[in-house]
Formats: structure tokens, C-alpha cells, sequence
């Protein structure tokens, strides 16, 4: 006969006190686990008005910052959020890695004065293609997908739907699980004397774009004009895929995956659908960013209001 245990009124009004949290901790996990639909196998066009959506604000010849060796390097200064400020030019730079920068380009950056680089990708790749960091700037690696359980390694490139399925499943991953470390860089804008900052993953896409999805979120920018800076990427996928997806494929096929590199290009566009599935699930869960960063960090109401107060023009 099972023996049954005595349990105390204050584990039993604990264990009570728990169920909230338990009951949306489980919707999270069924949010994450969700089996998104994959897209359908036509070959995309990353340059289509679906994938490369332009707005008043996009102000390319301002926002695309060109460097000798950079692809994908980008401010996101110029947008209209909260009672009308615009976000501050030259306070926030995304781009893709800093590996591959030539000495004209850790010199621009010294001299655009970025006080620190913030690295999503890997540790371990970050280790073997090291930034080069300006001299202006200190370094600090957030794998924001370290816990993931599948690899690009783990699919099946015969599947026109797998690289599909695996994008959406990254950015749910993304919000659910990492808000604390993207925190780290949301705290560093509280301060307007760590401003500016420069942060990046490989390609500058997607670890990346949730992070200016958060900025933008929190300055009160329109969730069009969010949707429509993160398909900018897409204005440098043949350069993308023509050079990363190259060194891609060499990796794959040297873990012996045959993989064409062709099966491989749509690691190196973005799709709207993958960001509206982080920002409909912190609509969906919280109502608000400011909601969901109360919850899941220890940012407080104090920090975002300073955020806001740095990183928009005033009235």
C-alpha cells in the first residue's frame, strides 16, 4: 500500500501560491513546442514586396552604414515611437559578425565611439571567429541560443519545409526562454554614458532582430514599422547567401552532411512570419513588452522609462 505523507499547511498554501505560475510556465512550453506550419517549398524571393517591406522611415541612405568588409551593419535611429519621438540616430548598431572587419572598419567604429559590442552567437564560435573589437569598446558574449536541442546539423535538407520549421522554432525559443539575456543589453540603455552600443550574431538577422524588436517595442514604435527594419535584412541576401552560405555548406559537409548549398539559402533571408511569432506571443501572454520584461527580467518600470528617455529625441 502506497504510504501516504502528512503535508503542512504551508506547503500546501505554497504549493496553491505556485499553480499560476506552473499553469503559464506549461502554455510557454506548449508556445515553444508549437509545430509551426512550414512554408511552402516555392523557392522564396527574399526581394519581394512580402519579404523586403519599405516604409517613410526606412531613410536607407542613413541606416545602412557600409563599411569596407560589413553586409549587414545598420542604426535604428529615425523611427517614430512614443508621442511622436523619433528614435536617436547613432545610439543603437545591429550587424552581423565583426570577425571579418578590416582595420578602416574597427577605425570607423572607434571613431563612431561604440562603448561595447554585444555577441549573440555561440561561444564556441565566437571563439574560433573572434570579433575585432574597436579600441573604444569592451566585449560580451550572450549565446542567446545556448539550451536549444536541435542544430542545423539535425535536419533533413531533403524536407523543403525543414529549414522553415527550424527558423520558427529559434524564435519561439528566443522569447520564451532568453528575455534575462537580452536584458543585459536593455540595462546597458539606461545608462546614457554606455551609449552608443553595437550588437550582432552571424548574420545580423534574426538573434539580432528580436533584440531591435525589443528596443523598438519599448520606444512605442509601431509593430509595422518594426516588421518593416527587420525585412531590411533581406536587402543583402544574394551577398549573404552567395558568402556565408558557401562557408555554411563547407561546415555541413564536413560533419558529413551532403548538403547543396542551395538547400541551405533560406538560412539567409528573414520572413515577417518569424517575428510576428515573437511579438504575438508577448501580445498574446503579457499584452505588452513592458509586461513581459517586468515578468521575465529584473529590468524595472524605472529602467525602461529611462531606456525610453535615451534612446527617443525630445518632444
Amino acid at each position: 500500500m502506497k504510504k501516504i505523507h502528512f503535508i503542512g499547511i504551508g506547503a500546501l498554501a505554497a504549493a496553491v501560491a505556485a499553480i499560476p505560475f506552473l499553469i503559464k510556465r506549461k502554455k510557454q512550453e506548449r508556445d515553444e513546442e508549437k509545430n509551426y506550419p512550414a512554408a511552402a517549398s516555392v523557392k522564396t524571393d527574399y526581394h519581394d514586396q512580402n519579404h523586403l517591406i519599405f516604409c517613410e522611415e526606412s531613410q536607407l541612405n542613413r541606416r545602412i552604414i557600409k563599411l569596407e568588409k560589413t553586409i549587414n551593419m545598420r542604426d535604428i535611429g529615425g523611427y517614430t515611437g512614443l508621442n511622436g519621438r523619433k528614435t536617436k540616430w547613432g545610439r543603437v548598431i545591429r550587424s552581423e559578425e565583426l570577425c571579418h572587419l578590416s582595420d578602416h572598419d574597427v577605425k570607423a567604429l572607434e571613431n563612431m565611439g561604440i562603448r561595447h559590442v554585444f555577441d549573440f552567437r555561440d561561444a564556441p564560435k565566437a571563439r574560433v571567429n573572434q570579433d575585432k573589437i574597436p579600441e573604444t569598446a569592451d566585449y560580451k558574449n550572450l549565446p542567446v541560443l545556448s539550451g536549444m536541442t536541435i542544430s542545423p546539423q539535425d535536419l533533413d535538407y531533403h524536407d523543403p519545409g525543414a529549414v522553415d520549421r527550424f527558423m520558427r522554432k529559434i524564435y519561439a525559443y528566443q522569447v520564451a526562454n532568453k528575455a534575462q539575456d537580452y536584458a543585459v543589453v536593455l540595462h546597458t540603455l539606461t545608462d546614457e554614458h554606455e551609449l552608443p552600443i553595437l550588437y550582432h550574431c552571424t548574420n545580423g538577422k534574426d538573434r539580432t532582430g528580436f533584440m531591435t524588436a525589443l528596443i523598438l517595442l519599448i520606444c512605442g514604435v509601431p509593430e509595422a514599422t518594426i516588421i518593416s527594419d527587420y525585412t531590411l535584412t533581406n536587402l543583402t541576401f544574394d551577398e549573404a547567401f552567395h558568402t556565408l552560405g558557401a562557408i555554411m555548406m563547407e561546415v555541413m559537409n564536413k560533419a558529413k552532411q551532403d548538403v547543396d548549398k542551395e538547400k541551405l539559402r533560406d538560412f539567409f533571408g528573414v520572413r515577417p512570419e518569424w517575428l510576428k511569432i515573437q511579438l504575438d506571443y508577448i501580445t498574446d501572454n503579457y499584452g505588452s513588452v513592458d509586461a513581459y520584461l517586468l515578468d521575465q527580467t529584473d529590468l524595472t518600470e524605472k529602467d525602461l522609462d529611462a531606456i525610453r528617455d535615451n534612446m527617443l529625441e525630445a518632444q
